[in-house]
């Protein structure tokens, strides 16, 4: 420790500000225990904001603190100290805190405890006091209450206390005396221990929180409050009973009501007024939050008030973050603040006036000359204009080299005389996220592509539709709701060599990009673009130009992005490791399942000139035809041929859906030695399209072409022709995985997870070798849609295996209790020897999902499951 001594003050201190940044309260409390000279600088950081929740939440080797606990211990603590500091009479406490936090117990054990050389209370800047610092009188811990806490909140004391005239009358019908009392006990025990912690140090508090019920007694005392910098007004009265008791409200209630909340906000309002006159330019921020202690609805503090604050207090002082706590006073003084030394604007706000004001004023960007990080709900068209033209006349200027600002601070105000970019250089953000797109035709995100081209890495926008990423999705959009118009993305947009993350997501508006959009991201590492595309024409597609995207990592295309995405591109993409290309499904209430739309085959293979192509060798996919009228109306199209040639060595997870998965061909694994999760799905409505898997696709051709006539374009003969064929006597299973393969065999050494979903049909001659010999690590496998093959031979295939599956996922009707026996199958519930199953489990879904086990030997006697299985 005495190499802690002799640390220099100012090292020591920044050791002390990481420890209180990081709310590391044992560290802090340790060093209190060091020596007299290092607690006295320590104590200043550990009481900085000592009702912080952070400073109350650790983890310890009996678990999780409870922070209300930790609250009451600290409380306690204080208190004693404050008598013995005589900084308060012991009788003055409140009777209803002394209660509470069973002072007289607490004092009698510490009586003969040495007294702390410590000044606890000359070190608290802040009080604070929040809803959660009283959860232990929470209604629900009203029943381990101390016995004479609970005669005391049930007497005629607090009885009259008690604000009855706030609610409405028919409580007592209601029997709501009970949470009444309760929760007024945690309002009086918030103001009073407020109050007798703060009066006595009133001259040195910074920041304070103020029950509004208690607002007149601190306006007895504005004059000791001269160091105050920061106000912060709870509601705790209550001024509407919330949505349950709007029926039940009378005049009468609400005039009342009216009354008192208006009594008291003008009292908040003359409260600032008072102070910002007593001492000009101290007060920086005053806001009023609702408490979350009466269950009567939330009560809120009227924008007006808020406003009528923030029209007091001096404009913001060179912010360093504009962000929702900020945003209102810098709206109501945004030409008097400095923005220059801005670097974090996080403004990603819901509609409402707030939004409605800084549309207004969308120019503030303009001042922001440092900002590195933006965050921002979409402020409309012309936005970011103003970066665009500043880039042009720095290009001009320079004999087109741009300047970019090194964040040195410059002056918000921008100069009459010579442009902002020119005397301090170009705005040079690097992560930019607009959220919140409405308008289609807008030109926030090319602007922003165009303006900072080169500095930016990380750009972002999403829409205030639901997402392309989230599941499940919506059904289809009625009409009369109206579709929004698509947007455009890509326009104008020049190379950005710096990107490195691009997420754009429009929801359910088309997303159309511009046919060079990637082809200007050339680093990027990850891209997710996505919209809610479900069904579509292949007429309307337009693709994009091949892009080289030589650190690609992860690449996720969701909706239209899918479909105009080139295929090309993967020959680039060495580094990929996670590609996802789906649509969007819709959940379909007769199937209980999502399907995607798959255009009808004959336009399909059109779009791809498929069927042109190598004198019908390759045909196309059995399913809906669109008719030979339509086809002749069609113009042709021919989009860019996936050739599931790419050589993707570190690909690891592989999701396609719609027409991706039921184009794809298994030659693409023989690029994708690391792969470890496949999922394909083409389930479609009515099961319109499927497709055949036979060894051809399992050991492809070295030419390249297709190499199954019946994979794909398999016209076959009917579901019932097929699924007659599992009545036959099926052939032998070989017994072990065989150690060589044949020349050119398709084997995924290290793949674990496979999901079938759609209308595969898997014929049980090829089930081992398509399951056990190309996956031979496979642990988890889910087949949804396939029926095509017995249940018997794949469980038999599972039973041959030298290390079953963990997880086998059938997604059909469990077969007839009847069954069972021959199948070697009986329910997880029921007793069995481990030695006699295979440690695998074994899901079917039919309503509910239920799990079985299998036997090893189906010649066993089986138990027959109870009657409700």
């Amino acid at each position: 420790m005495d190499l802690l001594a002799q640390l220099p003050l100012e090292c020591f201190q920044s050791i002390l500000q990481t420890l209180a940044h990081q709310a590391d309260v044992s560290a802090l409390a340790t060093l209190l225990r060091v020596n007299k000279h290092i607690a006295s600088i320590t104590l200043p950081y550990l009481y900085r904001d000592l009702f912080l929740r952070s400073f109350h939440h650790w983890k310890t080797s009996e678990g999780d603190s409870d922070p209300p606990s930790s609250v009451d211990r600290l409380l306690r603590m204080l208190l004693s100290h404050y008598v013995t500091a005589a900084l308060v009479d012991d009788n003055s406490i409140p009777k209803v805190v002394a209660l509470a936090l069973n002072l007289t117990a607490y004092r009698s054990t510490i009586a003969t405890a040495p007294t702390s050389p410590l000044d606890y209370a000359a070190q608290i800047r802040c009080i604070n006091l929040q809803d959660w610092a009283f959860l232990n009188q929470s209604v629900f811990y009203l029943s381990t209450l101390q016995p004479d806490l609970q005669e005391y909140i049930d007497g005629p004391e607090f009885t009259v206390l008690c604000p009855w005239d706030q609610f409405l009358p028919e409580y007592e019908r209601n029997n709501d005396s009970p949470i009444i009392r309760q929760g007024f006990l945690r309002v009086l025990l918030r103001r009073e221990l407020t109050w007798t912690l703060a009066n006595p140090i009133l001259e040195q508090l910074q920041t304070l929180v103020i029950p509004v019920s208690d607002i007149n007694r601190y306006l007895g005392v504005l004059d000791r409050l001269g160091r105050l910098e920061c106000v912060r007004f709870l509601v705790d009265e209550v001024y509407s009973c919330g949505p349950g008791g709007a029926l039940r409200v009378t005049e009468e209630w609400s005039a009342k009501a009216q009354e008192r909340e208006k009594k008291s906000m003008g009292s908040l309002v003359r409260f600032v007024e008072s102070h910002t006159q007593l001492f000009k330019g101290q007060l920086k921020i005053a806001t009023c939050h609702s408490s979350s202690i009466w269950m009567w609805g939330k009560q809120t503090c009227p924008v007006d008030v808020q406003l009528k604050f923030l029209q007091l207090l001096p404009p913001l002082h060179r912010p360093k973050t504009l962000d929702a706590r900020n945003a209102m006073q810098f709206a109501v003084h945004p030409h008097t603040t400095d923005l220059g030394h801005v670097k974090d604007i996080s403004l990603a706000l819901p509609p409402g006036p707030l939004l409605d004001r800084l549309r207004g004023i969308r120019q503030f960007l303009q001042r922001c000359r440092s900002v590195k990080r933006l965050r921002l709900t979409s402020l409309g068209k012309g936005t970011f204009k103003w970066a665009v033209e500043e880039k042009r006349m720095a290009m001009d200027g320079m004999g087109g080299n741009t300047i970019i600002n090194g964040g040195q601070g410059p002056p918000s105000l921008l100069d009459n005389d010579r442009p902002a970019c020119l005397l301090y250089g170009l705005v040079a953000p690097v992560d930019i996220w607009i959220r919140d797109i409405r308008d289609g035709t807008t030109d926030e995100v090319d602007d922003i592509a165009v303006a900072f081209s080169q500095t930016l890495t990380d750009l972002r926008v999403t829409s205030t539709t639901l997402s392309a990423m989230s599941i499940p999705p919506p059904l289809d959009i009625p009409p009369a709701l109206g579709v929004p118009p698509a947007v455009h993305f890509g326009r104008g947009w020049v190379d950005m060599p710096a990107l490195d993350r691009l997420v754009l997501d429009t929801g359910i508006s088309r997303m159309m990009l511009d046919r060079e959009l990637l082809v200007h991201c050339p680093n990027l590492s990850y891209a997710s673009l996505g919209d809610r595309t479900f069904n579509y024409r292949c007429q309307d597609i337009m693709p994009c130009l091949p892009a080289r995207l030589c650190r690609l990592v992860t690449l996720q295309l969701y909706g239209w992005s899918s479909l105009s995405f080139h295929p090309d591109t993967f020959y680039s993409t060495s580094e990929l490791r996670t590609l996802e290309v789906a649509m969007r499904p819709h959940f379909h209430y007769v199937d209980l399942q999502d399907i995607h739309f798959i255009p009808p085959i004959e336009e399909l293979n059109q779009s791809y000139n498929i069927h042109n192509d190598n004198n019908g060798d390759e045909s196309g996919a059995t399913g809906s035809t669109a008719t030979p009228a339509i086809l002749e109306e069609t113009p042709q199209i021919t989009r860019p041929r996936w050739t599931w040639d790419w050589q993707l060595p570190h690909l690891t997870q592989l999701r396609l859906s719609g027409e991706f998965a039921y184009l794809f061909e298994f030659r693409m694994l023989r690029g994708c030695p690391a792969l470890d999760t496949l999922h394909l799905d083409m389930a479609t409505t009515g099961r319109m399209h499927r497709r055949t898997l036979s060894m051809a696709d399992l050991v492809p051709p070295s030419n390249g072409n297709n190499s199954s006539t019946d994979s794909i374009g398999d016209q076959g003969d009917d579901d019932d022709d097929y699924s007659s064929s599992h009545q036959q006597p099926l052939p032998p299973l070989p017994t072990t995985t065989p150690a060589t393969a044949a020349p050119g065999r398709i084997i995924l050494p290290v793949l674990t997870k496979l999901q079938l979903t759609g209308n595969w049909i898997i014929e049980d001659d090829i089930l081992f070798e398509l399951l056990a010999v190309t996956f031979p690590k496979m642990e988890h496998l889910s087949l949804q849609g396939s029926t095509s093959f017995a249940l018997r031979s794949l469980l038999d295939v599972a039973r041959a295996l030298p290390v079953p599956w963990k997880l086998l996922h059938v997604i059909q009707p469990a077969p007839p209790r009847d069954q069972w026996t021959e199948l070697g199958l009986r329910v997880s519930t029921e007793a069995s020897d481990e030695r006699q199953v295979l440690p695998m489990q074994l899901f079917f879904k039919e309503g509910r999902v239920c799990e079985y086990v299998v036997l090893q030997d189906p010649g066993e006697s089986v138990v027959g499951a109870s009657e409700d299985e």
